[in-house]
């Protein structure tokens, strides 16, 4: 058996926590042995029970106050000493960190989720943010693995640093919706949806980089009788823009029922100024929905794949452009080639199980070496 460890900071409801779930829960069991070590307390939409349905063991440096990184380290390295596992794969800077320290023992492969540079100066100021930005440098070349979430990061190491870097397309476990009108009708009276009104949908933490506030700006100045925008998330401006809240512009917040909101609406919309391959990109894909995305280089990499017009890309930061895409997307015809379009490109590329073959491969071909 090989035996892999996956280190993260804890099981909370995002994208890497999400990623890391659909390697594990099509891997080949009778091939791998699988463990997860979590660094600090869960939090309340922390996805450990998904995890327990997993035949895999689960390990959690502490339940309830946070460790320093003297402790955490030395939790870490006495747990990981018990599991004695081939591969440690980590998934978050804080993993990265504390397993490049650990014994050269075992092999370690690290899952790039966003090329660093502009998230780190937004979430932590030019100067600490350009500090964070090295170390995630310097401790990605410490791996034996690096693996890149989309081919675009892939492109921007070879670009930026002159390193090659391997990629494996993040993948969404989301089942390719099969119209139901009816179903979708049902959702859109559930979700209290205004009949005649076509939705754009956002999904994402609000947060300076995904642009929300930009978005609300052209939402309101796009003034389009048929058209709505439901925006699902929180995050520190949500406070802020939830007041901006109409019968058409639907700010529900946080939830778990993503693919229902995504059935339930019309068109996806992404303003985000940073992303690795985004998994509700990867969902709303599965259902088929025409797709608006900023002009980043991982929504290049999936419009590129389209052999029709599926949708636009547009500048995230400029209200003017977002309001023409958006009345372009409105104009678009509705006929089932582009639904169809969108959900072959899926199928072809980001299925979570497509995604853990590939990583099962990798895990394999390094041990090999």
């Amino acid at each position: 058996m090989i035996k892999i460890c996956f280190v993260i900071s804890s099981l909370v409801n995002e994208g890497p926590v999400n990623v890391m779930y659909n390697i594990i829960q099509y891997m080949d069991f009778k091939v791998f042995e699988v463990s997860v070590v979590t660094l600090i307390p869960e939090r309340t939409n922390s996805r450990m029970d998904d995890f327990r349905q997993l035949p895999i063991s689960i390990h959690s440096l502490t339940e309830q106050k946070h460790l320093n990184p003297l402790q955490m380290f030395r939790g870490l390295k006495k747990t990981v000493r018990e599991l004695n596992p081939h591969i440690l794969h980590a998934h978050c800077p804080r993993s990265l960190y504390l397993t490049s320290f650990l014994p050269r023992q075992y092999k370690r492969v690290y899952t790039i989720h966003i090329y660093p540079g502009f998230q780190q100066i937004i979430k932590y100021g030019r100067l600490k943010g350009s500090v964070v930005v090295r170390l995630n440098n310097y401790f990605t070349r410490k791996m034996d693995l690096p693996i890149g979430c989309a081919e675009s990061i892939g492109d921007l190491y070879k670009q930026h640093k002159g390193w090659d870097i391997m990629t494996i397309s993040n993948g969404s476990s989301m089942p390719v919706w099969k119209e139901d009108m009816e179903q979708k009708q049902r959702l859109r009276e559930w979700f209290h949806l205004k009949d005649g009104v076509r939705y754009f949908i956002f999904i994402g933490r609000f947060s300076k980089e995904k642009n929300p506030d930009v978005l609300v700006e052209a939402f309101k100045k796009l003034h389009h009788p048929e058209a709505g925008l439901i925006m699902l998330g929180d995050g520190p401006l949500w406070e802020k823009l939830k007041g901006e809240a109409t019968d058409q512009l639907i700010l529900p917040g946080f939830t778990t029922d993503v693919y229902s909101y995504l059935i339930a609406s019309d068109y996806y919309i992404s303003t985000s100024e940073v992303e690795g391959l985004a998994n509700t990109l990867l969902e709303s894909m599965a259902v088929g929905l025409p797709l608006l995305l900023s002009d980043i280089p991982s929504h290049r990499e999936v419009m590129e794949k389209m052999t029709k017009t599926t949708g636009y890309i547009l500048r995230p930061d400029d209200v003017i452009d977002i309001v023409d895409k958006m009345q372009l997307m409105l104009q678009l015809p509705n006929t089932e080639e582009v639904p169809a379009e969108v959900q072959r490109v899926f199928t072809a590329y980001y299925t979570a199980e497509k995604m853990s073959k590939a990583y099962q491969s990798a895990y394999i071909s390094l041990l090999k070496t």
